[in-house]
């Protein structure tokens, strides 16, 4: 353990992110090690760096794996603190509702302390909010925005420019930084490859809470919403299956593509085989600019089903943005400028 670099990242957590002081209660909300989730070391050296080195007032909570309706039994607690640091699924599932307290709450997607100790979560926490900041203003300014991929994806659309603030982020603070703001799918139609496996948001709790594709199926999308499914007519008939049982749970419209945007973060590292638990790598690899996620099921953010589309190309006005998975941060005048203010940033997109 690199424990220079431990120090910086927690800094960049307390610091930078949460924007801490000496005055502020903090509590530290972590998920049962036993679930496979999150390692309980990553919690305990948070909260020893906030308690003995800041002198911050620090209480830690276990708590167990999500359950839908889940945080309403911690809001009375949280409420009794100033901020609030989720090491646990439970804080992601309400990312898109309005908080009903003050409590500044933070969501963090780093698991463990090798993930902690990387440039995924010691990357400056400011330089990367304002790096996202520019990948948005070049998306939300394009005219035409073109997504493929290796396997056939063949999508095209444009921003709603009258209703771009419908592009709402999350209520909740993210930690590190992983995705630019989602972008609407009603103005885009066309064909997107599923291949792999169907998961989940992170939103809602459900079974089967992954579905693997055993052979890949092509959905014609017009205008934000899936008109046809093409593909081995057994694997057809489970997709069509799953997306009715979730929806009948929640009682939602099966067949709305919501929205889409791409991870911004390739410090990210899953070490874990995908057919171990698809559900925990789509919910962790998501930040990696090598895929593309889809918000589905559901006329909502983020919807309940996720699409995880590989190796995607995006063009914005004709000019790759992302390419083959990759961030093209060297392809636009407002990204070069803004890596040449940060070696933070040089330093995670060389890799």
């Amino acid at each position: 353990m690199d424990k220079k670099l431990l120090n910086k990242s927690i800094s960049n957590l307390l610091n930078n992110c949460a924007e801490l002081n000496e005055n502020d209660t903090l509590l530290i909300i972590s998920e049962d090690s036993k679930f496979d989730w999150y390692d309980k070391d990553i919690s305990i050296a948070v909260y020893d760096y906030a308690k003995n080195k800041l002198g911050l007032s620090t209480e830690l909570l276990i708590v167990g794996e999500p359950k839908n309706n889940a945080r309403d039994t911690l809001e009375k607690i949280i409420d009794n603190y100033d901020c609030a640091i989720f090491f646990a699924r439970i804080g992601d599932q309400e990312r898109f509702e309005k908080p009903s307290s003050n409590t500044k709450r933070i969501m963090s997607y780093v698991r463990n302390i090798d993930s902690l100790c990387s440039l995924f979560a010691s990357t400056n926490y400011e330089e990367m909010k304002k790096f996202k900041d520019v990948i948005n203003k070049i998306i939300f300014d394009a005219d035409n925005i073109e997504i493929s991929c290796p396997l056939g994806t063949n999508l095209k659309g444009t921003i709603d420019k009258k209703n771009i603030n419908q592009n709402k982020d999350t209520s909740i603070v993210r930690f590190p930084v992983v995705v630019p703001s989602p972008i609407l799918a009603k103005n885009f139609s066309g064909e997107v490859v599923l291949d792999g496996y169907l998961t989940s948001t992170g939103s809602k709790v459900y079974e089967p809470i992954s579905l693997k594709i055993e052979s890949p199926v092509t959905a014609t999308i017009l205008n934000g919403k899936i008109a046809n499914l093409n593909g081995e007519k057994k694997v057809v008939e489970k997709i069509v299956k799953h997306y009715e049982t979730v929806s009948k749970i929640f009682n939602i419209d099966h067949d709305i593509v919501h929205s889409w945007h791409a991870g911004i973060n390739p410090g990210i590292h899953y070490s874990n085989s995908v057919e171990e638990n698809p559900d925990r790598w789509s919910n962790t690899i998501f930040p990696s600019p090598k895929y593309l996620h889809f918000h589905t099921c559901g006329n909502y953010a983020p919807g309940e089903i996720c699409w995880m589309i590989a190796n995607h190309n995006i063009k914005i006005d004709n000019v790759p943005l992302w390419e083959n998975g990759i961030l093209k941060v060297g392809s636009f005048d407002k990204t070069i400028q803004h890596l040449q203010n940060s070696s933070d940033l040089r330093n995670l997109y060389n890799t």
